[in-house]
């Protein structure tokens, strides 16, 4: 599965990340992927400009070690990304496991907008 455009941008808009964050998604069809999400050095961000002081990729499998898992099923995360189930929602549902760094879960759950 791929993540929306529109979702890594938003992304590239956060402030609290570290240097480099990986968040492993785990789906029990074995569609496993995580996000690495890295900010640039100061001159690699000025060259580029602000937008693109944050890069942003999606890759299959599992992540060497993440700062944070979070576990769901397909259709809750398609629903999320469709934008038809808030993510803090379907937390307090228990559709939404996590495990890891607490802020960057609460900051991804922004990142989701509800229609």
């Amino acid at each position: 599965m791929l993540l929306p455009a529109h979702i890594l941008e938003r992304l590239r808009q956060l402030t609290c990340l570290p240097q480099i964050t990986r968040v492993q998604f785990r789906l029990p069809d074995g569609s496993d992927f995580y996000l690495q999400v890295q900010r640039k050095s100061a001159s690699e961000s000025l060259a580029e400009g602000d937008r693109a002081a944050i890069e942003a990729k999606q890759v299959e499998g599992l992540a060497a070690s993440s700062d944070l898992d979070l576990e769901m099923s397909y259709d809750t995360l398609q629903d999320i990304i469709g934008g038809r189930l808030s993510a803090r929602h379907a937390f307090l549902l228990g559709d939404i496991r996590y495990t890891g760094n607490r802020e960057l879960a609460a900051a991804l759950a922004d990142l989701f907008a509800v229609h």
